[in-house]
């Protein structure tokens, strides 16, 4: 009998623009405002919004989001068709993009670029799939009238395509400046003693540096990735997760903590190419 599920490429790809969760004083809900995702086939998904805003909390300028899946190599996708390649074969490639513009929250924190970018190739004759950072943004950072400058280490996730080679990147030592990179596996831990995974998780941030831009905020204090802002909240910038087969990174995430409490979250996408059936 012929092989009805032979072993193929599955898909997985999505990005998304702005969302937000007010839980208090009232509850408000903005569902995800510009959103692409790929069908297990793979193809291509877009979405362009214009302005958009949620009362005083949320509002931006434009959102744009896309997913791309495919074959590497067209005449090889084509060969897969008459059974001359296996499916599982032919290398592929995904795309995932999301950019905000404008974006304000609550009237006091404004970013004027968020832009997160992954590309992945299928792990063809390899353990793991290589998913590299590519055309990831934090420009126009301003909160009041205090700017931020933001210096972000996507050159050390492209060398660090895998979370193997990532693994073997810590363990041979790492400058300061990019083992700050790493974030505690256990919540309230500050010193990160070996490679800080859970479950076969590790969370990073692609933040190199945080500083401010002329005079500093009067109250806002910098913590790594994170910005803490009295009568705000915290603002986490350019989270990552990573495990053997995946990244997924949001390039900025609100968790407001003042008389308005809920969460926002702006330019956000994973990837995570497979095989089925699994090697």
């Amino acid at each position: 009998m012929p092989n009805l599920h032979p072993r193929r490429h599955i898909f997985h790809g999505h990005a998304s623009g702005v969302s937000a969760h007010i839980r208090r004083p009232e509850s408000r809900l903005l569902p995800v405002q510009g959103s692409s995702s790929l069908p297990v086939t793979g193809g291509f998904s877009e979405s362009n919004l214009g302005p958009q805003k949620l009362d005083k909390w949320v509002s931006f300028e434009a959102v744009s989001t896309s997913a791309h899946g495919d074959y590497v190599d067209a005449a090889a996708g084509l060969a897969t068709t008459t059974g001359a390649v296996a499916f599982d074969a032919a290398p592929t490639e995904t795309r995932v993009r999301a950019a905000v513009h404008g974006l304000v929250i609550l009237g006091r924190v404004h970013v004027a670029h968020a832009a997160m970018g992954l590309v992945s190739h299928s792990a063809v004759g390899q353990e793991q799939p290589v998913i590299r950072l590519e055309g990831n943004v934090l420009e126009g950072v301003r909160i009041d009238d205090s700017r931020l400058a933001i210096t972000l280490a996507e050159e050390f996730y492209c060398e660090c395509d895998t979370k193997d080679k990532l693994a073997r990147r810590h363990s041979a030592g790492l400058a300061p400046h990019h083992a700050r990179l790493f974030l505690p596996a256990v919540s309230g831990v500050d010193q990160v003693s070996g490679f800080p995974e859970a479950k076969g998780t590790v969370k990073c941030t692609i933040v190199q540096e945080i500083r401010w831009d002329g005079a500093p905020h009067p109250t806002a204090t910098i913590h790594g990735h994170v910005v803490r802002v009295p009568n705000f909240g915290k603002i986490y910038f350019g989270e990552m997760f990573i495990t053997g087969d995946s990244r997924r990174l949001t390039m900025v995430r609100f968790q407001l903590g003042s008389e308005d409490g809920g969460e926002v979250s702006a330019a956000e996408g994973e990837t995570k190419p497979s095989t089925w059936p699994p090697v």
